[in-house]
């Protein structure tokens, strides 16, 4: 027998003000990613209404930095004023670039919680966070990639379609190649 035993036992339930804590954790996460993907869908237009443009590092910065919180903080704190600085930087391109506004979308329905099962569009966000992760350690260290950032700019963009499209897959098709990417900036 091993020297290292696992004891199993039941799990309990977090107390209720954790639990409440955690709730509304998850309410300032769903804001943040509908706020991007409002920002995804607001810089795509840009893009494509003058395809030679390709936005500041800043912008792509907010983008970044937006999904990796996204993925990983707990703080309603930081999700919350994370919200304002995505909206905010939205409000920016449309401006500056002559383009309407995304609008934030609420994703949920997207992510399949209503049937319980996820669609392409919750895998696709939970690809957009793992490349972000990566390309804000790149970010940290000065380097960042057109590529990576276009594909997360579309691939939010296409959350906010209403249903699982062919922009969705290719986006998601994608997400492989921008990972690589994303993970070499770091190498």
């Amino acid at each position: 027998m091993s020297e290292n035993t696992v004891i199993h036992g039941a799990v309990a339930a977090a107390e209720p003000s954790v639990r409440e804590a955690a709730l509304e954790a998850e309410d300032a996460r769903r804001t943040l990613v509908a706020e991007l993907a409002g920002l995804g869908a607001t810089m795509a237009a840009a893009m494509d209404a003058d395809p030679s443009f390709m936005p500041c590092g800043q912008a792509f910065g907010v983008v970044i930095d937006g999904l990796a919180a996204a993925a990983a903080s707990t703080s309603v704190v930081e999700l919350g004023a994370l919200s304002e600085v995505v909206r905010a930087r939205s409000e920016h391109v449309a401006a500056h670039r002559g383009v309407s506004q995304g609008s934030a979308a609420d994703v949920r329905h997207a992510m399949g919680e209503a049937s319980g099962k996820p669609t392409m569009r919750a895998h696709l966000l939970a690809e957009l966070m793992g490349i972000a992760l990566a390309a804000q350690r790149g970010m940290s260290l000065g380097a960042m990639s057109d590529e990576v950032n276009e594909l997360l700019v579309r691939g939010l963009d296409a959350l906010s379609y209403g249903e699982d499209t062919e922009y969705v897959v290719e986006c998601l098709a994608n997400c492989a190649s921008a990972s690589a990417h994303a993970f070499a900036l770091v190498a």
